[in-house]
């Protein structure tokens, strides 16, 4: 098998200072940082207006697409390509008479700078780290992902499906290629996923439809209207198994998640809903409620369901959080007093009845006693939550680096926030002509203790 190439992926996108870089003043930083980009990231060609056929069938190779569409690929229209006129100022202020082969070339373009190797670069050319989205010619404007969509891409509503129907509740309709997309995500998500984090076709297409709306207010150059509305599509797939966006702004489709999700934004009459049950524990609550609606509260009188209620003196097992104060059935009446929706008794907090439904978290259970009987489902346990561990795999098994960048930050245990920095590593990597999934894998099992540790949030440690 061949050994997969490594691509850089986004960089992080550093604002320009108000003091100009120093290879644009310096020739010598200017030159060393242009030799990285030459070595690590194939910067080139020399001469832009020759055919140089083999350099762009080693580049289209390296991104994998055809040799036309790699030349369409420029540094004029890389994301991390700064025109702005701060900086142009800098590159006209730094320029000399001593020009070499790189820099006499006219055909080569204008000049701009180069935040990811750190250099004064020709717009004709192009490198391995070329992004979509560029060049920067304002600082403080809009992000590579926000940019407004072509004005023929500028839709509102549609032919086939109603206003509204992003909902999630109503009948949205898609070519058979979509749909077969979307049912092929709802299985394979499915597989090795808890119920109560379990997708739906419904789900998916309510929120593919909103991201074919948003792209037509905005979107990353280069992705087409089906690309943008996927992408929404598996990041809402990773919250709705992860329990987290990977990135904190994501809560667009917060409504569409199940209500026992504790990112779900669903409301309800009942009380039980904002517990976040999983769905059995839902159901329980729900049936007993409704027994005890229609044939009256449990109680301990000999006459119908005995309640088993332990006052608190007796509740042995208060302190691990067995107690009515967690229970979904527990509230205060209007004079502040403890009572129990399925009870009649006068209860105590820290009392407890054969009845308590507690949501998931809530009991310490590394302090419950271990029956015979229970190793089986014990097992089990552990075994369904071994299949929810991050493992990491070799680089050649990734479909892509934006693919195992996100596993890195899984597999760290920092939460998706600190995605950026596993971003930034992969690119300090690129620049460098290192090994980028390396680098970044290091930071994910090494954290604060590795070399790139500067990158993480403070005050994690």
């Amino acid at each position: 098998m061949t050994e997969k190439k490594l691509i850089p992926i986004t960089p992080v996108t550093a604002a320009v200072e108000g003091t100009c870089p120093p290879a644009t003043q310096d020739i010598a930083i200017n030159l060393e940082n242009r030799k990285k980009a030459i070595d690590a990231a194939m910067y080139g060609p020399l001469n832009p207006a020759e055919p140089n056929e083999e350099y762009w069938t080693a580049l289209g190779a390296e991104w994998g697409v055809d040799v036309e569409t790699a030349k369409k690929q420029r540094c004029g229209n890389c994301a991390v390509f700064i025109q702005t006129p701060e900086m142009l100022s800098c590159i006209e202020g730094g320029l000399t008479d001593n020009a070499d082969e790189f820099d006499s070339i006219n055909e080569a373009g204008e000049l701009g700078y180069c935040e990811a190797f750190d250099f004064k670069c020709a717009s004709a050319r192009t490198c391995r780290a070329w992004v979509a989205g560029g060049p920067v010619t304002a600082a403080g404007k809009r992000t590579i992902s926000q940019t407004p969509a072509p004005k023929k891409e500028r839709i509102k509503g549609s032919d086939k499906n109603k206003k509204g129907s992003a909902a999630g509740s109503k009948k949205i309709t898609f070519d058979a290629k979509t749909e077969t997309a979307l049912k092929n995500k709802v299985e394979e998500h499915n597989k090795k996923t808890p119920k109560g984090r379990r997708a739906t076709l419904s789900m998916l297409k309510a929120v593919y439809r909103r991201g074919a709306g948003a792209y037509s207010v905005s979107h990353r150059p280069g992705m087409t209207r089906n690309q943008w509305s996927m992408g929404r599509v598996n990041a809402f797939l990773r919250l709705l198994k992860a329990g987290k966006p990977s990135r904190s702004a994501y809560t667009q489709d917060n409504d569409l998640l199940p209500a026992s999700h504790p990112r779900s934004t669903k409301k309800s009459n009942s009380s039980l809903t904002a517990s976040a049950l999983i769905p059995e524990e839902q159901a329980l609550a729900e049936a007993l409620l409704y027994i005890t609606q229609k044939y009256g509260k449990f109680d301990q009188d000999g006459d119908g369901v005995w309640a088993g209620y332990t006052p608190a003196a007796e509740n042995d097992v208060k302190d691990i959080g067995v107690a009515c104060m967690n229970c979904v059935f527990y509230k205060h009446d209007e004079e502040g007093n403890d009572v129990c929706q399925i009870i009649s008794l006068e209860i105590e907090d820290l009392g407890k009845c054969r009845f308590a439904v507690i949501p998931e978290g809530v009991v310490d259970i590394s302090q419950v006693p271990i029956r015979g009987e229970d190793m089986e489902l014990l097992l089990a346990s552990a075994y369904a939550e071994g299949e929810l561990l991050v493992e990491l795999k070799p680089y050649e098994e990734y479909e892509s680096p934006e693919e195992a960048v996100l596993a890195l930050t899984e597999y760290s245990g920092l939460g998706y926030e600190t995605e950026p920095a596993f971003r930034a590593s992969w690119l300090r990597a690129v620049k460098n002509g290192e090994n980028p999934f390396k680098r970044a894998s290091m930071l994910s099992t090494m954290t604060y203790d590795s070399l790139d540790a500067d990158l993480l949030p403070k005050g994690e440690n």
